[in-house]
């Protein structure tokens, strides 16, 4: 692809990163799109055929590189420990590192983040498939590889406290970009966290819900 078709291709895609992080896929226009990346709506055509082809590049984009640094991770982590289970905390690093570092855009926000809480809270067969593409195989991959280091759980409390610390990535990344609100007396952006004091402390937060007991129900 030329560079000039490449520039423009890559500025669609970035354009409706935002453009989609902001107003949500379904809201979002192609007019807005084609604006915010100074194009017309010819070219998403030429490039994208669709929203919908469109939709599926923008979030490729944004979790394809995160979760293969999240496979390569725990690959070198099998490399190191050999038949041994890898210990947790460099287990959860392996999770937490790439979402952290790789979900920053150009202008310091969180966008791949707003728009990931935004497909999950508004579940569509498009976006479902595309999430089930990108997440199935490395969730199974992480959620073994703890089970192994955490013999005295089951493998369904396992699943259920991976999906936990899932959900406390998401959670404190939302909350750190820009554009969201600080809970009253919750400030925080205030507390300027810097990457990796963030990494630090949601491995050592995830790390001891999984070293919990495990629940006995009533």
């Amino acid at each position: 692809m030329a560079g000039k078709e490449a520039d423009t291709r890559e500025r669609l895609i970035k354009a409706a990163l935002r453009v989609f992080a902001d107003r949500g896929i379904a809201s979002a226009t192609l007019r807005e799109i084609t604006v915010e990346a100074g194009a017309n709506v010819a070219a998403v055509n030429y490039y994208f055929r669709s929203k919908e082809e469109l939709t599926r590049t923008v979030l490729e984009a944004c979790l394809r590189p995160i979760n293969e640094s999240r496979l390569h991770s725990l690959e070198k982590l099998v490399a190191l420990n050999g038949d041994a289970a890898i210990p947790l905390e460099n287990l959860i690093e392996a999770l937490v590192r790439p979402m952290v570092e790789q979900s920053l855009d150009e202008y310091g926000g969180r966008s791949p983040v707003r728009l990931l809480l935004q497909v999950r809270a508004l579940p569509q067969p498009l976006t479902n498939t595309i999430l089930a593409n990108q997440f199935d195989s490395i969730h199974r991959l992480f959620v073994e590889a703890l089970g192994r280091a955490l013999p005295e759980l089951t493998r369904e409390e396992i699943g259920l406290r991976y999906d936990f610390a899932r959900g406390a990535i998401m959670q404190i990344l939302g909350d750190l970009d820009p554009a969201a609100r600080d809970l009253p007396d919750l400030p925080i952006k205030q507390a300027r966290l810097d990457n990796e004091t963030l990494i630090r402390q949601l491995v050592h937060f995830i790390a001891a819900g999984f070293r919990a007991p495990a629940f006995a129900s009533p």
